[in-house]
């Protein structure tokens, strides 16, 4: 139901204006109360107060574009959609039930610290910058391996290492893994975190070798594995921008955590036993105001953390002592934590919804794919590339004598595996800078040394890409997710228009509260 449709027949603009008109003729200017009823849509009643919250999460340009009625129409919907999911019982699911715990406790957890002043720490460049060049992340490095599943062999490996063997050969001869025999030892480079959890120890030993370093036997999970580093080349700052700054926030803010936990240990009067963790399950490692904490309790904080009583004293402040001050403060109480709790509850009421019309859907026919391609394909045109294969020498000089080493054609068989291949999109393309330029040089030319952040680049142009639109079949997936996507925004919005329909004789707005919040929300702006 529209508010133009209510029965008395003027418009929200003009009825605003008479609202005005009266309210200051009689009692001076309107005033929008917070519990002023706007609209009950069945037994919910929402209000002032909730249009306002509501308005508030919009984008200033949303706002204008579509302005305030339309924007309360919409929250009438929302509300329609959200009573749709608790008749079908969405609610009730034992999913959605263990979803809403967790989202209370993070909202009361959050609430916790932000009252403790613990917030998101400000990072500078030069800290982003100066931690990039003392951590792993700032080079790759590349190694070969040799594994044994019998350490028996190992002291004739390492003799014949001690007296000049060659690592390659003796790989190819002792190794028992079929991977390394497949790639005759070189195991090629690695970036730090690259390697899979098992054999982490591995990459993370290489990365304090020297080049030419051959490390000690290490047993891993399927055998015992020699490294040699056989090269090590520096990483653009850039290129790990993202993966720093996340370290950098996680570890100041971790910083401003322990220290709070420091305050609730002396709050809560936390005193640990002298004996620690080498007790019986029922012996008391920590005594606390409220509680203690058994070896077996402190089994359960340690497990998947570590191990040792700095990691126990942070496990026992973050699970033990903030639920009690959280308790404490009756934080889970709070209005705006309910409030907002209940936001984001309708949020997720209405996604399951959602995904319960989805799951009721057809899979898309070949017939409707291809329309809708045909509908969206300018979105999925490709915009131009180039492919090149991009080195990054240590200094201009090296960089220089490489580009005139293969523009002479002189042999570069021992460059081939410090080359790259690199994909530059049309961003890249379009400056006007020396990399820019050689992007968009014939295939096959050979440009630089370029300076960047970590050392200089030398770049071949192997494939220009123009702009082109992909064909179906390239490219299916991707349509296919995005008419999933549309199936269930015109499904979500079929059933809001019906339930609108259905329910219109439930949906009863009021005039004068309507008038009074729209003019008040005016005025805020």
């Amino acid at each position: 139901m529209n508010i133009m449709n209510q029965p008395l027949a003027i418009t929200t603009r003009a009825f605003l204006v008479l609202a005005v008109l009266t309210s200051c003729a009689e009692d001076g200017p309107a005033v929008a109360t917070e519990d002023a009823v706007l609209v009950e849509v069945g037994p919910t009643a929402i209000r002032v107060a909730d249009y306002r919250q509501h308005l508030a999460r919009v984008a200033p340009e949303l706002r204008a574009e579509y302005g305030a009625e339309p924007l309360l129409e919409a929250l009438v919907e929302q509300t329609l959609l959200v009573q749709e999911a608790e008749r079908r019982g969405l609610n009730k699911n034992a999913e959605f039930v263990q979803w809403q715990a967790q989202t209370q406790a993070r909202l009361v957890q959050q609430a916790l610290y932000e009252r403790a002043g613990i917030v998101q720490p400000a990072v500078a460049e030069e800290e982003l910058r100066a931690y990039f060049q003392r951590s792993p992340y700032n080079r790759r490095v590349r190694f070969s391996l040799l594994m044994v599943r019998n350490p028996e062999q190992l002291p004739e490996i390492l003799a014949a290492l001690a007296a000049g063997a060659d690592f390659e050969e003796l790989s190819m001869q002792h190794s028992q893994d079929s991977r390394i025999l497949e790639r005759r030892a070189d195991m090629g480079y690695h970036r730090w975190g690259d390697t899979m959890a098992s054999h982490a120890a591995l990459t993370e030993r290489a990365f304090s070798m020297q080049v030419g370093e051959i490390s000690e036997p290490m047993q891993v999970a399927d055998g015992y594995f020699l490294i040699k580093l056989t090269d090590a080349h520096p990483v653009s700052f850039e290129q790990e921008r993202e993966t720093i700054q996340r370290l950098v926030l996680r570890e100041k803010l971790g910083r401003q955590l322990l220290a709070y936990y420091d305050t609730l240990h002396v709050r809560y009067k936390v005193r640990y036993e002298p004996d620690g963790l080498a007790g019986a399950a029922e012996a008391v490692v920590a005594t606390y105001d409220g509680g203690v904490l058994t070896v077996a309790q402190a089994g359960e904080l340690l497990k998947g953390q570590g191990a040792g009583e700095k990691v126990l004293r942070r496990e026992l402040g973050r699970r033990v002592l903030v639920p009690l001050e959280t308790d404490r403060l009756a934080l889970a109480a709070d209005p705006d934590l309910q409030r907002e709790l209940e936001r984001l509850q309708q949020i997720q009421l209405v996604r399951r919804l959602q995904d319960a019309l989805q799951a009721q859907a057809p899979p898309p026919n070949p017939n409707g794919l291809s329309l809708f391609y045909e509908e969206h394909k300018l979105g999925y045109t490709a915009p131009a590339e180039v492919e090149v294969r991009r080195l990054l020498a240590r200094d201009e000089a090296e960089g220089t004598a490489i580009v005139e080493q293969m523009r002479a054609g002189r042999d570069t068989t021992a460059l081939v595996d410090r080359f790259v291949r690199v994909t530059y999109g049309s961003g890249a393309l379009a400056g006007d800078n020396p990399v820019s330029r050689a992007l968009r040089a014939a295939e096959g030319t050979l440009h630089g040394p370029f300076a960047t952040d970590n050392g200089y680049i030398v770049l071949q142009v192997l494939r220009q890409r123009p702009d082109r639109l992909p064909p179906l079949s390239e490219i299916r997936e991707r349509v296919e997710a995005d008419w999933v996507a549309a199936q269930r925004q015109a499904a979500l919005k079929e059933l809001a228009a019906s339930l609108r329909q259905r329910r219109a004789p439930e949906i009863r707005f009021s005039p004068d509260a309507v008038a009074l919040a729209l003019l008040a929300i005016s005025d805020g702006e």
